[in-house]
């Protein structure tokens, strides 16, 4: 096969997984690899991507912090874990998250948990405290709202 149809190849498939969700460009450049696409074409089709903003990994990461800030229970570790899997520059995931995720926000997010917590009956302070942990939540943040939850008792 040509350079040419190989690029048109990769580049087409590289639309197809686009038109479903957004990818960030780690997780395009995997999926194109997969296919047995030259890792020289698929760069230069990821490329291209980026030039007509198909691709924009800080896009990608505001989106997906505020989407998590929304609709899920995760603190600053657990979503900057979240963006590493997805393969996102370390240096974009810190300059998104000092922007769009403050302490307020996390905060905001972990009385929000402990509202579910509270429901599902885990309102030792331990529990609360290692629930807060396993989703990635702040220390100062696991204080405070643990503090306020078990002095409301």
């Amino acid at each position: 096969m040509d350079s040419e149809s190989l690029y048109q190849q990769a580049y087409n498939q590289a639309i197809k997984y686009l038109s479903f969700r957004l990818h960030t460009l780690g997780e395009l450049q995997d999926k194109l690899l997969r296919k047995r696409l030259p890792q020289q074409v698929v760069l230069e089709v990821l490329h291209r991507l980026e030039e007509l903003d198909f691709l924009n990994d800080e896009r990608y990461a505001r989106v997906f912090v505020e989407n998590l800030k929304q609709y899920k229970d995760f603190g600053y570790y657990g979503i900057k874990a979240k963006l590493l899997r997805k393969r996102i520059p370390t240096e974009i995931i810190a300059r998104v998250l000092d922007e769009f995720f403050s302490l307020e926000d996390e905060t905001k997010v972990a009385r929000r948990y402990a509202e579910k917590l509270k429901r599902r009956r885990r309102s030792t302070y331990e529990k609360l405290v290692r629930s807060f942990s396993s989703k990635g939540f702040r220390t100062e943040v696991i204080a405070e709202v643990a503090r306020d939850e078990i002095s409301d008792k």
